[in-house]
């Protein structure tokens, strides 16, 4: 069963990010001093925060149906490892400086360390993980959703101190990206992990409210962000990156987003926008990649970046947002209609695509994978949002 609610919400965080990227590379830099730029980064920040809270929701849900199942070693563990395994591929494949293995083993180590960057795809898989050897571990679902509480209290406690001490740097580079300070790494484990645990354990938990208790909700989660944002205004610079604080700020914000999405459920049925959201929010993985490839490029072409390069006023980039985002959607419902109508051929094409792409990157020599990467050799790619990673600093 799918939880419309949930849905409306990652399909707002999807086409936000689109947004907040196309701004990255569009907007001129004059305009960053507005008065309004501080807010609009502000906004930026939720991106990456809504993603992790639903992936988190969602792998509950799934939890629940599936617990027996995980727990016996059954197909469906198999199955969702390797949607996990996907995530990674496509979070690596993203960073890569060059899509030849020879061209990534001379990489340079700045390209090593981009490569190994935490993105957001990184976080929901690391995240995952946790919390799925946590499942299976544990035969009531009270107590791992116990656990994934005190982990959200934990993660989002400790993270000053994880930054301050630099761990990752104790650890392999791959490995210490995932708790590396930013901006090292985008979204590290500490604080962004406290995302997800907190949607694993608020989604199923809010699902079974009343519409009063939701109300409340949408009170007491307004009050509670507006004043964190108040203290935010008065502290250092350094509150905006890892306090706990900070952590419950943007997750008050989070949570009042999705019970204005619950209790407003009939209106967006009846201004006709379900469809869209639902398509967004359920073509959310598609819609991060695809329109990725059209605003950075990728390690085989050039994208918006390297075009506009930050030369349009607020007007020119909001058509361009617009055009940005028709496209991404338009390719998301043709990718949905598709998976919908010839399942097997899907498939069978995307397994083949995996194939060949793989004996490519094996076997291309490094001097030809120059020629197809975009900015001289990498695609410069910035993950769910190299804004989102550096917003919401009112300075």
């Amino acid at each position: 069963m799918r939880y419309d609610w949930l849905d409306y919400l990652r399909g707002i965080a999807a086409l936000w990010m689109i947004e907040v990227h196309v701004v990255d590379v569009a907007l001129h830099p004059r305009w960053h001093s507005a008065w309004w730029f501080p807010w609009l980064g502000l906004t930026h920040g939720f991106v990456a925060v809504a993603f992790l809270f639903c992936a988190g929701g969602a792998f509950a849900i799934t939890l629940e149906r599936k617990h027996a199942a995980y727990r016996r070693w059954e197909r469906p563990l198999w199955n969702y490892l390797a949607k996990l395994g996907l995530l990674l591929v496509l979070g690596y494949w993203l960073h890569l400086p060059g899509f030849s293995l020879e061209r990534t083993v001379h990489a340079t180590q700045e390209e090593l360390r981009r490569l190994a960057d935490c993105d957001i795809l990184q976080c929901i898989a690391a995240s995952s993980l946790l919390a799925l050897t946590i499942g299976i571990a544990t035969e009531r679902a009270r107590l791992y959703r116990s656990i994934y509480a005190v982990l959200t209290v934990a993660i989002a406690s400790l993270t000053p101190w994880v930054w301050e001490q630099r761990l990752d740097e104790t650890l392999p580079l791959f490995l210490g990206a995932y708790i590396a300070p930013q901006p090292l790494s985008k979204f590290p484990l500490f604080p962004f992990a406290a995302y997800f645990f907190s949607g694993a354990v608020a989604v199923p938990l809010i699902r079974s409210w009343s519409q009063r208790a939701v109300w409340w909700l949408l009170i007491w989660s307004v009050v509670a962000a507006a004043g964190l944002l108040a203290v935010g205004f008065s502290s250092p610079k350094q509150w905006w990156h890892t306090s706990p604080e900070h952590v419950s700020f943007r997750l008050a914000g989070t949570v009042a987003l999705l019970a204005v999405l619950i209790l407003g459920a009939e209106h967006i049925d009846r201004w006709h926008m379900s469809s869209v959201l639902r398509l967004a929010g359920q073509q959310s993985l598609w819609i991060y990649v695809f329109h990725l490839l059209i605003v950075y490029g990728s390690v085989g072409g050039r994208g918006l970046s390297s075009i506009v390069g930050g030369t349009l006023d607020p007007a020119a980039c909001t058509l361009l947002i617009g055009a940005v985002g028709l496209v991404t959607l338009a390719s998301a419902w043709g990718w949905a209609q598709l998976k919908l109508a010839m399942p097997s051929i899907v498939r069978v094409v995307v397994g083949a695509v995996v194939a060949i792409g793989t004996l490519i990157f094996l076997f291309l020599p490094a001097r030809y994978a120059a020629l197809l990467s975009a900015e001289g050799g990498s695609a410069q790619l910035g993950g769910v949002a190299p804004v989102a990673a550096r917003s919401d600093l009112l300075r």
